[in-house]
């Protein structure tokens, strides 16, 4: 499930403008579900050997992970990967032929109810970028994870068109994230 707008906000200091001067952004929520509970799936997420494979699984090369332990038992999850730039061809001439993303989720500890959160920033090899928040929780049959945040890309006419195209690219990313995850769990299990 995800969904995604365009939205435009009163400008601020560090925000991107275009046009009339106002600071726009496609704003962008999924939430995934996982068949295991939160600590497990934590687990997953923080090893370097998942971080590969959901890269490779979703069509990534190039992919670098480094994982840093944090005292107060938070992890950062640092990665880059490039891939084939599957673009309209609108955003072609921002993008090129590959995309080269460098995505860092800051966690913090694991909860006694098991439950995490993150902050999130990706960049891209063009004038977009993502910051958001990652929770996650236990539910029913395991645990969700709850991405929000949002799309900038400074590109003046388009952008906001731009910012749909990744927001939507990311939105099928993370559904075939749930799909390599339940495959890691069950071969992990």
């Amino acid at each position: 499930m995800g969904r995604f707008r365009h939205e435009v906000r009163e400008p601020t200091d560090a925000g991107w403008t275009r046009g009339n001067g106002r600071d726009v952004a496609t704003k962008f929520e999924h939430e995934q579900s996982f068949t295991a509970d939160p600590v497990t799936v934590m687990a997953m997420l923080r090893d370097p050997a998942y971080v590969q494979e959901k890269g490779e699984r979703t069509g990534s090369h190039d992919i670098t992970v480094e994982v840093s332990e944090a005292a107060d038992g938070g992890v950062v999850i640092s990665s880059t990967r490039s891939m084939p730039a599957d673009v309209p061809s609108f955003a072609a001439p921002f993008v090129g032929d590959t995309i080269t993303i460098t995505e860092v989720q800051t966690w913090g500890p694991v909860g006694a109810d098991g439950n995490a959160s993150a902050t999130v920033t990706v960049s891209f090899n063009s004038p977009i970028s993502y910051s958001g928040t990652i929770d996650l929780s236990a539910n029913d049959s395991g645990a969700t994870a709850l991405n929000a945040g949002e799309f900038k890309a400074g590109v003046p006419f388009i952008g906001g068109k731009v910012e749909r195209v990744a927001a939507d690219q990311t939105q099928r990313y993370l559904a075939k994230e749930v799909t390599v995850a339940a495959e890691w769990l069950a071969q992990q299990g």
